[in-house]
């Protein structure tokens, strides 16, 4: 009867032990997931308090092993948010509205003027320079980010673009 029990103890501890590892495992991995791809310097290009759309940039960095892309994002107190990119057509620049942005395995995505960005259309109220806003990403593979860009100056990089 000693004997089964000490079986039965080794057993349970086994058991338990090897349900730990795996939960700090899976723990792990998720949270250096999450680690894998960051968001730096986001910012809104400041705007006239009457201006129809604005434009938000920023880095977004992945550092996995697998291609990710960005499907959506979403502000609120805009009608709509879209996914643009600027292209060359015949000469006149133009915003091209894209169902997601790509992010290739260890490599970077550079929302910028002129290229990738994201454009948050009619807004409630324009926010003021200075002021922050609350930005939530979503990520092919379900994850998501919630980040605050900074309302900011910003150069134009284009004369001539119209959006579609």
């Amino acid at each position: 009867m000693l004997k089964n029990m000490r079986v039965a103890l080794f057993t349970l501890i086994a058991l338990v032990s090897f349900t730990t590892v795996n939960a700090m495992t899976h723990a792990y991995q998720k949270s250096h997931d999450k680690q894998q791809l960051s968001i730096t310097d986001p910012w809104i290009r400041s705007a006239p308090i009457n201006a129809p759309a604005l434009g938000l940039f920023m880095q977004i960095t992945n550092n996995s092993d697998r291609d990710l892309r960005l499907t959506s994002a979403h502000v609120e107190g805009y009608q709509r948010v879209e996914l643009h990119r600027t292209i060359d057509s015949n000469g006149m620049m133009k915003m091209v509205r894209q169902e997601f942005m790509p992010i290739p395995a260890h490599s970077k995505l550079h929302l910028k003027p002129g290229s990738w960005h994201i454009m948050l259309i009619k807004p409630d109220r324009v926010p003021s320079e200075g002021e922050r806003v609350m930005v939530s990403l979503r990520f092919n593979d379900g994850s998501a980010q919630v980040i605050r860009a900074s309302v900011r100056k910003g150069r134009m990089m284009i004369k001539h673009h119209s959006m579609d």
